[in-house]
C-alpha cells in the first residue's frame, strides 16, 4: 500500500513540470521558386516549416478543446502566429531540387503551456463574438423613493435578456473586462390632481426610459422609452405596474437595438488611441507600429503620432472592441516574439501600456 501511495505522489509532483516542458519536434517546410527568387521562396519554406513544427506538437490539443464549429477558426488563429510559440530553431537541412523547389527542414522547441494559453484566450474572444455582453445599470441620479422599484424593473430586464440568449455581467468601472453594452434605466414619476365628475382624482404618469451605450465612453447609441398613465393615490404602486407595462411595451425594441448594435460594434472599424511607455527610440516607436499593422489581427492602419521623452502615441484603425485589442497583444505569441505589454489604463478608446 504505501508504494502505491508514494507512486501517485511522484506522478503528482512530476506532472507540472512536464507540463511546463516545451515540446522539441523536427519539421519540413518548401515552396516553389523562379529563378533569381530563391530568398523568397525560401522565407516561405521557413514559415511553412514553422506552422508544421507548431501542427506537430499540439497534436489533436485544438481539437480536443475546441467546439467542432470552432475548430478551423481557432487553428487558423494559432497556426498563423506559429512563430510566436517557437524557440531555439535550428535548421538542420536545406536545399533546392530540380523541381523547383526550396525545401529546409529545422527543429524547435514548441511552447505547449503558452499555445494552451492562447487557445483558451481565441476560445474567450469567440464566445464574446457570438454571444452579445450586456449589463443594465440603474441610473445614479434616481431618486432614492424610486430605487426599488428601478432595481425589481432592471432585474426583470435581465431575465428578458438572458431568456433571449444575451450574455448579462454586473457591471463595475473596476471590472478588467469591460467589453460590451451597458443599457442605462431610468423611471420618473409626475403626478397631478383633477376633478372629474366632482370627484377628486391623482393622475399619475409613469416614464421609463433606456439608453444603450459604451462603458468607458458612455456615447448613447440607442435609446427605448414608454409611458404609461395611471390613476391612484398609492405611488410606489402605481409606480411598480406602470414600469411592468412600460418593459413589457419596449421590450422587442430594445431586443432587436441591442443585437443590431452589438453586431455593428463588434466588427466595425473604429479609431484607438494606443500610447507606448518606455520606448527606446524613435526607430523602436516606428518598429513597435509596424508590428501592430502586420501582426496584429484586426488593425487595419497603425500610424505613429509622436514620440518624446520615450512615450510613442498611436492612432490605430481597429475593427473590434478596445478590450480585444488589449487581450490579443497580451497574448503569448506576442509576447514571446515582441515585448510584454503591461497594462496601465484603459479608458474608452484609449488605451495606454508599458513596454
Amino acid at each position: 500500500m504505501k508504494k502505491i501511495v508514494f507512486y501517485v505522489m511522484i506522478v503528482f509532483f512530476l506532472a507540472p513540470a512536464g507540463l511546463q516542458a516545451g515540446k522539441t519536434v523536427t519539421a519540413k517546410g518548401l515552396s516553389f521558386f523562379e529563378p533569381g527568387r530563391e530568398l523568397i521562396a525560401r522565407e516561405k519554406a521557413l514559415d511553412e516549416a514553422k506552422r508544421s513544427a507548431v501542427e506537430k506538437a499540439i497534436g489533436t490539443t485544438i481539437e480536443s478543446r475546441t467546439a467542432v464549429e470552432d475548430f478551423q477558426v481557432v487553428k487558423d488563429q494559432i497556426m498563423s502566429r506559429s512563430a510566436g510559440y517557437l524557440k531555439d530553431i535550428k535548421i538542420i537541412e536545406e536545399n533546392k531540387t530540380d523541381l523547383g523547389t526550396y525545401e529546409i527542414t529545422i527543429q524547435a522547441e514548441v511552447e505547449i503551456p503558452d499555445l494552451v494559453d492562447d487557445l483558451d484566450r481565441f476560445k474567450k474572444i469567440l464566445k464574446w463574438q457570438k454571444n452579445p455582453r450586456i449589463s443594465v445599470v440603474v441610473d445614479p441620479g434616481l431618486k432614492t423613493d424610486y430605487l426599488p422599484t428601478a432595481k425589481k424593473t432592471a432585474n426583470q430586464l435581465i431575465e428578458r435578456l438572458k431568456h433571449d440568449g444575451f450574455k448579462v455581467f454586473k457591471y463595475s468601472k473596476d471590472s478588467k473586462n469591460q467589453m460590451g453594452l451597458l443599457v442605462g434605466l431610468s423611471l420618473e414619476l409626475s403626478t397631478r390632481k383633477t376633478t372629474f365628475q366632482d370627484l377628486d382624482l391623482t393622475l399619475n404618469e409613469i416614464s421609463l426610459s433606456t439608453n444603450i451605450y459604451r462603458p468607458g465612453d458612455e456615447e448613447i447609441l440607442a435609446t427605448a422609452s414608454a409611458v404609461k398613465s395611471m390613476p391612484g393615490e398609492n405611488k410606489l404602486q402605481v409606480l411598480d405596474k406602470g414600469a411592468q407595462f412600460c418593459i413589457d411595451k419596449i421590450w422587442g425594441q430594445l431586443r432587436k437595438k441591442l443585437s443590431r448594435l452589438w453586431e455593428k460594434e463588434l466588427y466595425s472599424q473604429r479609431d484607438i488611441s494606443l500610447i507606448v511607455k518606455k520606448v527606446a527610440s524613435h526607430a523602436e516607436a516606428e518598429d513597435i507600429g509596424l508590428i501592430f499593422k502586420s501582426d496584429v489581427s484586426g488593425i487595419v492602419d497603425a500610424q505613429l503620432i509622436s514620440f518624446r521623452k520615450k512615450k510613442a502615441e498611436y492612432s490605430l484603425k481597429y475593427r473590434g472592441w478596445p478590450e480585444q485589442l488589449l487581450n490579443e497583444i497580451q497574448m503569448a505569441y506576442f509576447k514571446n516574439k515582441y515585448f510584454e505589454p503591461k497594462l496601465e489604463a484603459i479608458q474608452g478608446n484609449q488605451i495606454t501600456i508599458t513596454k
